[in-house]
This record gives C-alpha cells, structure tokens and sequence, in this order.
C-alpha cells in the first residue's frame, strides 16, 4: 500500500515534458546495502494496470546494469533493498496555429478550427525501498515517449541510466 501511495505522489509531482528524469532521496538510512531484488513492474493500460514481459525482461537487464556499476548485487527475498517500478502513458494536446487566439477572439471571419496533434509522454516511475523498514529511499521519475515498440528498450535503457545516474552513490557500500 505504501508503494503505491509513494508511486501516486510521485507521478503527481512530476511535469511530463520531453525525456527528462527527476529523482528525489527520501530517507538517510544509517547503513549501506549491498543487495538488490528487482520486483515485478507494471504497465498502466486501458485495460488497467497489467504485468508486460517485455517491460520486465528490459527493466531486469537496465536497473541490473546500474546495480552492478554501484557494486550492489543481486539476490532473492533477503535482499537489502526492493526495486519497484511502475510505467503509464498519458497524452497532451499541442496547438499548432499560433494565430488561432486572434481568430477566435475576434471572430473575423475564417474557419474557426483549431490546428492541433495529440502527442503522448510515458512516465517511468522507480522506487528503491529499504527492505527491513519498508520505508522508500530513493525514486525516480522518467518522462518520454515510452511506447514506441521499435525504440522501446533503447529508451527504457537510457531513462534508467539517467535516473540511477543520480543514485546516491553513499547507499552502496561499495
């Protein structure tokens, strides 16, 4: 219940525009970690949240890079630290015509339509939580065009090493 309160306030505080990653620490924990576990991630769809194996298999080898560049290992259920992560799509309107203000206000005559294209972010979303307190330590939020199928990896890949390039490098013990 915890996560998904975090991953809530986190998709909420997050502004969707181009591919950009914000991170924000929220604990000081007194000790490193040297274990990870990666849990299984979802995808939010119109069909609601549902578990993707193409998203998990590229999040496992991403987040897995990262965590041995920090010298943090791989483990099972006694692993110092969750992974969670959770992804989304929603959409934003772009008006292209820049004098559609002066038609519309003065109604000079004209058609009155609005020029405009529909252009989708994704958000990534990533919690660390420290396994024992159950409390989250680090999370990230990555916004792009995420559902691209033949650039999907390569961007789930890069969000990941820009948001993890902010990882507090003080919570390996490396």
């Amino acid at each position: 219940m915890s996560f998904r309160l975090t991953v809530a306030t986190i998709i909420c505080l997050g502004a969707v525009c181009g591919q950009k990653v914000k991170t924000k620490v929220y604990t000081d924990p007194k000790e490193c970690f040297k274990t990870y576990r990666l849990d299984t991630g979802s995808v939010l769809t119109s069909s609601g949240l549902v578990e993707d194996p193409t998203v998990n298999s590229i999040m496992k080898e991403a987040v897995g890079n990262e965590m041995n560049q920090l010298k943090i290992a791989s483990a099972g259920k006694e692993a110092d630290l969750e992974i969670h992560f959770m992804g989304g799509t929603s959409a934003g309107l772009q008006v292209d015509d820049l004098t559609v203000g002066n038609v519309a206000m003065w109604n000079i005559g004209g058609p009155l339509a609005v020029s405009s294209r529909s252009y989708k972010k994704s958000a990534l979303v990533i919690a660390v939580v420290d396994a024992k307190t159950k409390h989250t330590v680090w999370a990230a939020q990555c916004t792009d065009n995420f559902g691209d199928p033949n650039k999907l990896k390569e961007r789930i890949q890069n969000a990941v090493t820009k948001a993890f390039a902010k990882f507090p490098k003080n919570l390996a013990c490396s």
